[in-house]
């Protein structure tokens, strides 16, 4: 059974309505993916994608959530594993999967509905899943062949979300801005199948995203590079010191979180290239590791160990991609 801690207040509401929906759109692609295993046979690989909502991306939600939809989501968490670990019958899963979909649903309704009925905001979060689904098919696909089955169909999961998200919010777009988004990913869908390299693949959704930017407002930043990501993941650890050494747990945990899915995993595809046992030693260490200190509440001293240990290996990892 999960035993992920509840908050005792929830915000008013989410604090970055886009980052919050992106996330949980990424709880439905990995499930998405979950069952797309499940109901070929393949129950290992289903109990994998099945790992990153409860065990990866609650936390970095969970404060946005009222206590009653943060008991709900632990609730679908437990129920869904637990289907999958005594195998019992598709159709079983697929009503777990209903319940947990219906709940994130009342998350999003949290927002106000101005927010969700605002076309700028659709696309933000349709942008936000598209830069999702690059890094994964980035991390999927190499020289033609498919290098990480995980993340290749996370990869597919995150773009059926994406063209599902452009459904929704299409009459609402301009017509062209509209067309070009929808006629980009039609593209994204064939590259993807062709396995294509990933910069073929991400010029597509870029495309995409780009159209999007203009009907939000927004400017699409170019890829920042490995050194932005290095820094940013610096600078988070270096808050996670601070509020941990203050007594804020919680708030050390979102920072590492973030270290974690905002910035190092656009890194691990290129670093694992490079050296794959670092990789793999800075993905636990920032996925797992660091969070599991915080939990345990070790003294200070031994986090700010493990976190200067850690910036060591980023240091060497930096200079491997700069």
């Amino acid at each position: 059974m999960l035993t992920l801690s509840l908050t005792s207040v929830a915000a008013a509401a989410p604090s970055d309505p886009v980052k919050f929906v992106g996330l949980l759109e990424q709880m439905r692609g990995h499930y998405d993916a979950m069952l797309f295993n499940y109901q070929r046979g393949n129950t290992a690989l289903a109990l994998k994608h099945a790992s990153h909502p409860a065990n990866e991306l609650y936390s970095a939600v969970k404060t946005d959530l009222t206590p009653a939809l943060q008991t709900r989501f632990l609730n679908d968490y437990n129920t869904i594993n637990g289907v999958l670990k005594a195998r019992k019958p598709v159709a079983t899963l697929q009503a777990a999967l209903h319940t947990f979909s219906a709940d994130v649903d009342a998350a999003i309704a949290t927002l106000p509905a101005a927010t969700r009925q605002d076309p700028k905001f659709g696309a933000r979060v349709i942008s936000t899943i598209l830069g999702n689904t690059k890094t994964e098919y980035s991390g999927g696909v190499a020289n033609g062949q498919v290098s990480s089955v995980t993340e290749y169909q996370d990869a597919q999961f995150y773009l059926a979300r994406a063209t599902g998200w452009l459904a929704k919010y299409r009459a609402q777009f301009p017509a062209d801005q509209g067309g070009q988004a929808a006629a980009a990913l039609s593209q994204a869908k064939t590259v993807f199948s062709a396995k294509a390299e990933p910069q073929v693949f991400n010029t597509q959704l870029d495309r995409a995203r780009t159209e999007l930017a203009e009907i939000s407002g927004d400017t699409l930043a170019a890829t920042s590079g490995p050194a932005a990501d290095f820094a940013s993941i610096q600078t988070l650890l270096a808050t996670a010191r601070s509020h941990y050494r203050s007594g804020m747990t919680d708030a050390a945990n979102e920072a590492v979180i973030s270290a974690y899915l905002d910035h190092f995993e656009q890194l691990e595809a290129p670093l694992a290239t490079k050296n794959k046992p670092l990789e793999l030693k800075l993905e636990e260490t920032l996925k797992n590791g660091l969070r599991a200190l915080i939990k345990q509440k070790v003294p200070p001293t031994q986090f700010s160990a493990a976190l200067d240990a850690t910036l060591k290996d980023l240091k060497t990892a930096q200079g491997l991609l700069e």
